[in-house]
Order: structure tokens, then C-alpha cells, then sequence
């Protein structure tokens, strides 16, 4: 009986409950103003779409998850709470928070996917030029890499290849490419390699001077890193390790003093 019961249950979410919170879903999105969900969208995707998650479903959690946890707070809460302000203040401030915390989560997820693109630019580009000058062609070698690594540079590059199976010239799919990813140095690479395509530059020699100009950029960055390490570890010292040093020096003479001077 208890079977049949689950199955009942089961049958009647399935049936029932799941077909309208889905039509209550594409009637939400449905009436989301278009400009605002490719807004969304583009963010998703320099973030690499965390969770799986469409522009609408974002934008939906963004509005009801605080208004749910507002609630929950309430209910927990108010009850046996003799001071309803705070409780309310409470529960406001963690809704706000939640609410600014997932557009503070979009960005820096993007931030760190463009940090992984920046860092896989070189040998990507590098076994790119290696396969065209072993003969193949430009589309078949960004192919090849592609299948060859996993990372989110050449998951963009497949992207790109799939427009122009639809029909999208290169250049247009390159340039879409380009401004998919919100990476300076990345933009500026496909900026080169567009005008080489375009002009009937070889494009060996353009990727190896691409991949020239990254690596030492990279290297500009890790330096610049190395000098500012000396002034960031200005702050620690003096909040946590001079206050020690001060306390184990000057401690016993001022103990001393004050015994002193009673």
C-alpha cells in the first residue's frame, strides 16, 4: 500500500505540480523586459553560466530567494521575539544581502574564468600555430586543439566554430568571439588575428607574435605582483605582528613604571 502510495504522490508531482511551476516559470520570463534578460545573459556567460542557470531563472532566484528567506526569518523569528523591529531589520538586511551577494557571485566568477582564459592564451595559441604549420587549415586547427584541451578558452573557440557552421562568415563569429569575453588582452589578440584573416596575413607568423606579446605580458604581470607583495604585507605586520613585538618590549617597562611611580 505504501508503494502505491508513493507512486500516486509521485505521479500526481510529475503530472500535476512540475507542468505549473513550469508554465508559472515561462510566464514570469515571459514578461521580463528582453534588454534586461540579454543583459543577464551576457554576464551569465562570461561566468561560464554557474549552475546551469538561463538569464530567467537567474533574475527569478535573484527576487524570490530573498523574499523567501525574508519570510523564513519572520517565521523562525517574530514568534518569540518580543522586539519586532529588529527582528524585521534582521530580516531585511539578510534578504538585501542575498539579493547584492548573487550579482557580487556573477562577477567574480566571471573574474576568475577571464584569469583562466588569460593563463591558457599561450599554449593554446602556441599548439594552434604548431598545427598549422604542420599544414592544416585555420578551422580544423582550432578544431583540433579544442578537442585536445579542456578549458574555457577553447570551449569559446567551439562556440565560434559552431556560428559558422550556421552559416556566420569567421569574421563575424570572431568578432562576436571577442566581445563574448570581457578580457582587454584577450580582445586585443582577436583584434590582431580578425585584421590578419581579413588582409590575407599568414597566420602563423600573427599567432606566433600574438603568443610573443602574452607571455610577456605575463611575465609584466608577475612582476608587477612580486613589487606590490612587499607593501601588502605592510598591513598584516602592523595589525597583528608590531602590537605583539610592543606588547613583549615595552610591556615589562611599563609594568615596571607603574610599580614605580604606587
Amino acid at each position: 500500500m505504501k508503494h502505491k502510495d508513493s507512486i500516486k504522490d509521485k505521479s500526481l508531482t510529475v503530472r500535476f505540480i512540475q507542468p505549473l511551476l513550469e508554465k508559472i516559470r515561462r510566464f514570469a520570463i515571459g514578461r521580463m523586459p528582453k534588454q534586461k534578460l540579454a543583459e543577464i545573459e551576457k554576464k551569465l556567460h562570461a561566468a561560464g553560466h554557474p549552475l546551469g542557470m538561463t538569464a530567467g531563472d537567474f533574475i527569478l532566484m535573484q527576487v524570490f530567494l530573498p523574499i523567501g528567506l525574508f519570510l523564513v526569518f519572520l517565521l523562525l523569528f517574530l514568534p518569540n521575539s518580543e522586539e519586532t523591529a529588529k527582528v524585521f531589520l534582521l530580516a531585511g538586511a539578510t534578504a538585501v544581502f542575498v539579493y547584492s551577494y548573487m550579482s557580487f557571485y556573477l562577477t567574480a566568477k566571471s573574474k576568475e574564468r577571464i584569469k583562466k582564459i588569460d593563463k591558457a592564451m599561450p599554449d593554446f595559441f602556441d599548439m594552434l600555430n604548431v598545427s598549422i604549420e604542420a599544414g592544416m587549415g585555420f578551422d580544423g586547427a582550432i578544431k583540433k586543439v579544442c578537442s585536445q584541451v579542456d578549458t574555457a578558452l577553447s570551449k569559446e573557440f567551439l562556440y565560434a566554430l559552431e556560428d559558422i557552421k550556421l552559416g556566420k562568415s569567421r569574421r563575424q563569429a570572431f568578432i562576436e568571439l571577442r566581445e563574448r569575453v570581457p578580457s582587454d588582452f584577450f580582445r586585443s589578440v582577436m583584434t590582431s588575428i580578425i585584421q590578419a584573416d581579413q588582409m590575407g596575413i599568414g597566420m602563423s607568423k600573427v599567432l606566433k607574435t600574438q603568443t610573443q606579446r602574452i607571455r610577456e605580458k605575463q611575465r609584466f604581470s608577475a612582476k608587477e605582483q612580486a613589487m606590490k607583495a612587499p607593501v601588502k604585507m605592510l598591513i598584516p605586520m602592523v595589525l597583528f605582528i608590531f602590537p605583539t613585538l610592543f606588547i613583549v618590549l615595552l610591556g615589562p617597562v611599563i609594568v615596571n613604571l607603574v610599580i614605580e611611580f604606587l
